[in-house]
Parts: structure tokens; sequence; C-alpha cells
């Protein structure tokens, strides 16, 4: 098995396992549009990228030189993550169960694709362990004789790959059944969604090693 195919292989799995870059773009196809819920999927996968080319740009090693970096980040991110999801739970105490649709319509019309885009890029950066992930996985097909055609190679197999991740996801939970599920059971979606934010920000604030 090549490298190249080995660290796809590995993101694949690893993208698969459902965490907040997946909740926030299921929440974004099911909440707003399919055309925003793939702005969002184009913003973590640009997140992605940024995180590879710091990978391979070793400021993996500055982390280590400057631990108190990564634990700033790790605050800020944990932080995000919290307010994402006190909005989700805001949004689900404040509906009436007899107009869910019409917050739904207000819902879309509130948030503009790029802001969508701006957000989905945030919530990926907001957890800096992806740096010592993606440092890991590339130790098998980074050494210090590759070229630069095999780096820009590697970069743009982890950025597409995870692009038709989030893509197929963003089609899939804008389909006219995800969205009259959501609208019936909103409040319940809205509330678990938020609660898995705030514990990813909890996970992020107290666990910073």
């Amino acid at each position: 098995m090549t490298p190249l195919l080995s660290i796809a292989l590995i993101h694949f799995f690893a993208l698969i396992s459902p965490g907040p870059d997946f909740f926030f773009v299921t929440q974004s196809a099911i909440r707003q549009s399919r055309s925003h819920a793939l702005f969002a999927a184009l913003g973590i996968s640009l997140s992605i990228l940024v995180w590879s080319i710091c990978a391979i740009s070793g400021l993996h090693f500055l982390f280590q030189k400057m631990a108190w970096l990564q634990q700033c980040l790790m605050i800020l991110g944990g932080l995000y993550l919290l307010y994402l999801g006190s909005q989700l739970l805001k949004s689900a105490w404040s509906k009436d169960l007899g107009t869910i649709t019409k917050p739904t319509e207000q819902a879309v019309q509130k948030k503009s694709p790029l802001t969508l885009l701006f957000q989905g890029f945030l919530t990926n950066m907001a957890n800096p362990k992806a740096l010592v992930y993606f440092s890991s996985v590339f130790s098998i097909g980074i050494s210090a004789k590759v070229s630069i055609f095999d780096q820009s190679s590697l970069l743009a197999l982890v950025f597409i790959e995870s692009l038709i991740w989030f893509a197929l996801v963003a089609v899939l939970f804008s389909a006219p059944k995800m969205t009259h599920y959501y609208q019936k059971f909103s409040k319940k979606i809205d509330a678990i969604t938020g609660g898995i934010f705030i514990s990813f920000g909890f996970l992020l604030l107290l666990n910073r090693d």
C-alpha cells in the first residue's frame, strides 16, 4: 500500500467519526439549505487544508516549544464551541411547537452562505489538536527528501477527500425527508446538537494536554 493511499484511508475514517464538523454541516443542511451546507462544508475543508499546511510546515514543533500558544488556541476554540452550543440551546428553548416552520424559514434568511463558510472554517479551526493529528498522519508519507510535488499532492488529497465527504453529508441531510423530520423534531434536534457542541467545548477547555 502506497503512503498516499494509507493516508487517504486513515483520513477517511477520521472524517466519518462524528465530531463538531459533522454536526455543524448537518445543522446547516437541515436548518438552512443545501447550498448553505455546501458552503459550510467548503469552510471546514479549507480549515483542514490550513491545518495540513501547518503540519507540513512544522508548526507542530512550534507548539511543542511554545505550549502556551496551543493552550490559548484551545481555550478560544472551546469558548467558540460553547457559543455555538448555547445558540442552539437558546433556539430550542425559545421555539413554539406550533410555529416550527416559521422560525426555520427565518433562520434561512438570517445567514448568508459566506457566513456559513466562515463559521465552518472556525468550527474546524477551534481544535488545535488537528495539527497533532495531521503531523502524526503525514509522518507516514512525508520525509526530509519528499518533493514539493508530493507535498502538494498530499495536501490536495486531504482537501478533496474532506470536501467530498462533507458535501455528501450536506446533500444527504438537506433532502426533503430530513427537512421534514427536522421541522417535526426541531426542538429535540437543536437541544441534542447544542449539548454535543457544549460537550466538545468543555473537552477542549478541560483536557488541554
